[in-house]
């Protein structure tokens, strides 16, 4: 077994105790019922893997992988936006989970 880093920005909130797996199911559910936030958008899981320790999830609704080599200033990433933000809040609170922080630019680097 070979181990991939990857290293991303996603605009979104990190859930504190979440269990990807109940997670990943609760966002299913709201995509049948049509939850999206005001531009259309589905609300995505990502699950950062590290070495050792539980994983860390988020949900998020925009994400850029930022390749070896690259230097990118944040402002050039998608702006925030309120119905993003409402949308993140309303989607942590059906899944029954609480944000860490409120919504943002959270640069992650994945290990698995």
């Amino acid at each position: 077994m070979s181990l991939e880093h990857s290293f991303y920005a996603a605009y979104g909130v990190e859930l504190a105790d979440a269990d990807w797996l109940v997670v990943s199911a609760g966002l299913e559910e709201l995509r049948r019922i049509g939850g999206r936030d005001a531009g259309g958008e589905d609300v995505g899981l990502f699950i950062v893997a590290g070495s050792g320790g539980p994983d860390r999830v988020i949900i998020g609704l925009a994400h850029e992988e930022l390749p070896p080599g690259v230097c990118r200033p944040v402002r050039g990433l998608t702006p925030p936006s309120p119905e993003r933000d409402e949308a993140l809040r309303a989607a942590a609170a059906v899944l029954g989970y609480r944000a860490l922080a409120e919504p943002g630019w959270l640069l992650v680097h994945d290990w698995s």
